[in-house]
């Protein structure tokens, strides 16, 4: 245990008397792997790149075959014990364990941020952002991956995926185990978040009195009003190196490799010979003698592509890097964004907990408590007019009870907004609500910003490029505030904020055009990015990877993460991610002669 570097995060409890009682009792669950390896052999069969949400569970899949050898290179260190506690997983967001990076000034949104450029949290550690994020346990509805299939992804129908689904999950509510969508045993534990605001029931009732109806995101019909479900295993973090590293850290045929910058794929005889990484200020090269498989994220492998020789043949050009193949790389980006409203509640308004101290107690002793969850209240997934496809939403929405944002708090936004908008509720509690379209049609792209592997790749989602992601999104907000100002919460002094928010002061009062500007002025991303390296019909111009996640025109490469999704489910993409990961991990299995295929 590492006490000092512990305390070196930003997180509540970093000069708090019961930090070390909090770290022994976060030991009773390993939640990265211990044998990692300080140095590579010079081949492998496969080495993977991207210890990540996609990274760990191929990795692991793949060392289950003793005929072959793995390496998991990932460039980020093993993660702090605290990524344990889920109350605290925006702590890490700005940290060594993150990349930390932002989007170009957008054109559409971010009007009242720095420079209109919003941050982009992303994992940079073992597990990667399944150990940074909000745990929220959603796969999106066959409509997703139905609509992946008919436009070339074929075995990618949601009949072909769902046994991957049921594959990873180790699910701890009997209610939904009960309704025949979930099962148990999986490495992946899913459970119900353990700590709920006490505005969950009126909120419930409101939603019914406008006609939604609890149900389960999961099953068949998306549409409805939820519990959230979280990655969580007893009370703690369950991301993809603990599900599934921890379990394999002592197999013999696999290294893991943390600390590990890849630089570029070599690729010779347009085939991939290996990678090359830097470790620990040295330079090392090391051959796959079966397959390099990209595993580093939406932004990360799209990056590492390029820098191979393998994108637009247009933009390479612009660095000098020899083109190996002429393909799409970086296009196609897809996210989902949207603002958040505030609304006032009672001065009095207190929620079970109060305090630090007492959550931490509430932790450490019992597993529950405010620090148990990251999402107090009932999920919604809408659909709305014009749609006609009642169980295939348009609209996610969160609700949250939250202290009154502070400056340093919200460092994204101009100097001196916070205080504007915020500065009469200072030390309240405010009721917020995030609307985001889950079908956006805008199209983002990634590009080199150099031919130099520790630049930043530049970051485009442009977003609400279309207007109908607008259209969408304001929607989203009207329900929003239809469902705050109900009956139900009255009780609870629900209202709203009477400042305006600066800029939209003209649109106060005007729902649609004041709800537009917010939208203009504040969206942020929900970290859902996927596309940039598509998957689909090889003989479709616009597709990076075969269905088989296989690079075109590129023997012994794959791409195997969120960037092959042809289009962003409907969902938190986490548990998506993880799904590809397990296909393709059968998929490769399949071409290996020492292995016997065992079907899902």
């Amino acid at each position: 245990m590492d006490l000092a570097a512990e305390r070196a995060y930003p997180t509540p409890f970093a000069n708090s008397s019961l930090l070390p009682i909090l770290l022994l009792s976060l030991m009773q669950q390993q939640h990265t792997p211990s044998n990692t390896a300080t140095t590579s052999k010079d081949e492998y069969d496969f080495i993977i790149v991207g210890a990540g949400s996609a990274g760990s569970v191929v990795a692991s899949r793949l060392s289950e075959v003793p005929c072959v050898t793995v390496l998991l290179l990932e460039a980020g260190k093993p993660p702090p014990q605290l990524t344990e506690v889920p109350g605290l997983f925006q702590s890490f967001w700005d940290s060594d364990i993150s990349w930390n990076y932002k989007t170009t000034p957008q054109k559409h949104t971010a009007m009242d941020m720095v420079d209109a450029q919003i941050p982009w949290p992303s994992g940079k550690t073992l597990g990667g952002t399944s150990t940074i994020n909000g745990m929220l346990y959603v796969r999106g509805t066959y409509h997703n991956y139905d609509e992946w299939a008919r436009q070339g992804a074929i075995g990618w129908s949601y009949s072909d995926v769902k046994p991957y689904f049921l594959k990873a999950e180790d699910n701890r509510d009997s209610e939904y185990v009960a309704n025949g969508y979930h099962v148990i045993d999986g490495p992946l534990t899913v459970s119900k978040m353990r700590f709920s605001s006490v505005l969950k029931e009126p909120i419930f009732d409101a939603a019914r009195q406008i006609g939604f109806e609890k149900g389960d995101p999961n099953s068949h019909n998306q549409t409805g009003l939820y519990d959230a479900e979280g990655n969580i295993r007893n009370g703690q973090r369950c991301s993809t190196a603990k599900a599934y590293l921890v379990p394999a850290e002592n197999r013999e045929n696999l290294d893991i490799l943390p600390n590990a910058f890849v630089q570029k794929v070599v690729i010779r005889n347009k085939t991939a010979d290996g990678v090359i990484f830097e470790n620990g200020g040295h330079i090392y090269f090391v051959r796959a003698k079966r397959e390099v498989i990209l595993s580093a994220g939406t932004v990360n492998s799209a990056q590492l592509l390029m820098l191979s020789g393998i994108g637009p043949k247009k933009h390479l050009d612009q660095f000098n890097i020899p083109v190996l193949a002429d393909l799409p790389v970086g296009e196609n980006l897809q996210d989902h964004a949207g603002p958040a409203v505030y609304y006032t509640l009672s001065p009095n308004f207190k929620e079970k907990e109060s305090s630090i101290h007492e959550a931490m107690e509430d932790y450490i002793w019992h597993r529950e408590g405010p620090l148990t969850t990251t999402l107090q209240l009932p999920m919604f997934y809408l659909p709305i007019p014009p749609n006609p496809i009642s169980d295939f939403p348009d609209l996610q929405l969160y609700f949250g009870a939250v202290p009154t944002p502070k400056p340093e708090d919200s460092p994204q936004f101009k100097p001196g907004l916070v205080e504007k908008y915020f500065g009469a509720y200072e030390n309240s509690t405010l009721l917020t609500c995030l609307a985001h379209n889950l079908q956006p049609k805008s199209r983002g792209t990634v590009k080199l910003q150099s031919d130099d592997p520790y630049d930043a790749p530049l970051i485009d989602p442009n977003y609400f490029d279309d207007p109908e992601d607008i259209r969408v999104t304001v929607e989203g907000l009207k329900i929003c505030k239809k469902l705050v100002l109900s009956e139900p919460l009255k009780k609870y002094g629900a209202g709203v904020i009477s400042t305006p928010w600066p800029g939209c002061e003209e649109y106060f009062g005007n729902d649609d055009l004041y709800f537009k500007c917010l939208v203009r002025s504040s969206a942020f991303t929900l970290n859902h990015q996927v596309g940039t390296a598509k998957m689909g019909d090889p003989n479709d111009p616009t597709t990076v990877v075969d269905p088989t996640l296989k690079v075109k025109g590129i023997a012994g490469l794959r791409v195997v993460d969120a960037s092959v999704m042809p289009l962003v489910p409907s969902a938190n993409t986490n548990v998506p991610t993880i799904m590809v990961a397990d296909k393709a991990s059968d998929i490769i299995k399949s071409t290996l002669d020492c292995y016997m295929q065992t079907p899902v």
